[in-house]
C-alpha cells in the first residue's frame, strides 16, 4: 500500500504540491526573506515552453521559468525564481527554486 501512495506522491517530500484548474497550474511558494506565502499561476498554454533539446536523453518534455515577487505587504520585494519541468501530460517531474520554498495550498489559506 505504501508503494502505491509513493507513486502518486502522497508522503513524498520531493513532490511539489500543485493544483490544476483547466489550463492553469497553481503553485504556492514562501519567501525566504519575509515568509509571505505567494500563489503562482502558470498558464499551461502560454507560459510553458517545449524542450527542444537535441540530446537523446531529454530530461523533460516541457518547462517553465518564472520570477515571482510578493505583494509588498511586509515591505519585501525580494525575487523568487522558479523552474519547473513537466512530462508530456504536464505532470511536474523536476523543480528548482531560489529565494523561497514550495508550500501547500492549505498553508497558503492559513496565511491569508
Amino acid at each position: 500500500m505504501n508503494n502505491i501512495l509513493n507513486k502518486i506522491g502522497v508522503g513524498r517530500k520531493d513532490v511539489i504540491p500543485v493544483s490544476r484548474d483547466k489550463d492553469f497550474l497553481w503553485v504556492y511558494v514562501k519567501c525566504d526573506r519575509c515568509s509571505e506565502v505567494i500563489p503562482v499561476r502558470i498558464n499551461l498554454k502560454e507560459e510553458v515552453q517545449e524542450n527542444y533539446d537535441t540530446n537523446k536523453e531529454k530530461s523533460c518534455a516541457f518547462y517553465v521559468r518564472k520570477e515571482v515577487c510578493g505583494s509588498g505587504k511586509n515591505r519585501c520585494f525580494a525575487r523568487i525564481n522558479l523552474y519547473l519541468e513537466f512530462d508530456s501530460q504536464f505532470k511536474v517531474t523536476g523543480k528548482e527554486i531560489k529565494g523561497g520554498t514550495f508550500v501547500t495550498k492549505e498553508e497558503y489559506e492559513m496565511d491569508k
